[in-house]
């Protein structure tokens, strides 16, 4: 899958840029989120997001922009990204053409062997799609080493790398479902080392649904802690591998997440269909989170 490259002269222009490191609504009390967005202060500030380079720059501020309280369904504004066919269009010779639309965090949040925690809401509307279809709406990766990754050079023995953690709303006979995916693995290859953990959950359009996360990604087999919640239901816990212990991006020598948090939508290309997904409420802590009002209803947070 193609990297998300900065282009701050479109966010400057296209955005009114606000974040917030204080509690907003639906956010306030408890341990302080080490970073957190509020669409009610402003829009994406360009020093904290940057945006799917391959999407024309002529298109962005349609499929990416804040919306008032009464477009968004609740009390305050939202961000709402939208795919459109033929957006950041990729062939991808040999597999499933793709689009995407996304947004993706700058700061380094997500790293191995370090446990983090983040939460955000989310609302897809209908009509959804149609039919069943590969539809990320967030992800996290280790790219491939450029040394290894095929078309890029050196001995060119491995595929564009899958999300380390990636969450899925899928279409079941045009029925959003949640589902979550994990990879990792010491070889390569296409979809190798991928896995399902949770879903199919039903999600309901036109609503607004909460995701918490607490993630510890390891390359050490059985080192790795990530657990799942969606609206306070939680996911099986999943220990295994995450990334390419072997063949994954180093800096200084060790692995290192190079794709931290993104949200938008990244799809299997679905010719005649428009999605718009929204988001809000998108925070993260460095320690336990439990007592956060974000926090609020799910089990033993931190344990």
């Amino acid at each position: 899958m193609a990297r998300i490259v900065t282009s701050r002269s479109f966010l400057a222009a296209a955005f009114f840029c606000g974040v917030s490191f204080s509690g907003g609504p639906g956010l306030a009390d408890g341990p302080v989120p080490a970073f957190q967005t509020s669409f009610a202060a402003g829009c994406l500030n360009p020093k904290d997001w940057k945006i799917s380079g391959q999407l024309d720059k002529a298109v962005r501020a349609d499929r990416i922009r804040c919306v008032d309280g009464e477009r968004a369904g609740q009390e305050r504004p939202a961000l709402a990204i939208t795919v459109k066919p033929g957006d950041a269009y990729d062939p991808n010779p040999g597999s499933t053409p793709t689009e995407r639309s996304e947004v993706q965090m700058t700061a380094e949040l997500i790293r191995f062997d370090a446990t983090s925690w983040y939460s955000f809401r989310f609302r897809v509307e209908s009509p959804w799609a149609p039919r069943r279809n590969r539809t990320v709406i967030q992800q996290i990766k280790q790219n491939i080493d450029l040394r290894y990754e095929k078309g890029r050079g050196g001995e060119e023995i491995c595929d564009a790398a899958n999300p380390l953690f990636k969450l899925e709303v899928d279409s079941d006979n045009g029925k959003p479902v949640f589902r979550a995916k994990t990879a990792g693995t010491d070889s390569c290859g296409d979809s190798l080392g991928q896995a399902q953990f949770c879903g199919d959950w039903p999600v309901e359009p036109d609503r607004w649904h909460r995701v918490n996360v607490m993630i510890r990604p390891s390359q050490q087999a059985g080192e790795s802690r990530l657990r799942l919640w969606l609206d306070g239901r939680a996911c099986p816990e999943f220990r295994g591998v995450l990334g390419y212990p072997r063949y994954g991006t180093l800096k200084d020598g060790k692995p290192f997440i190079d794709t931290q948090p993104r949200f938008g939508i990244y799809r299997d290309a679905l010719p005649g269909v428009s999605q718009t997904i929204l988001f809000d409420d998108i925070a993260f802590w460095t320690q336990d989170p439990a007592g956060h009002l974000a926090w609020s209803g799910v089990a033993a947070a931190g344990q």
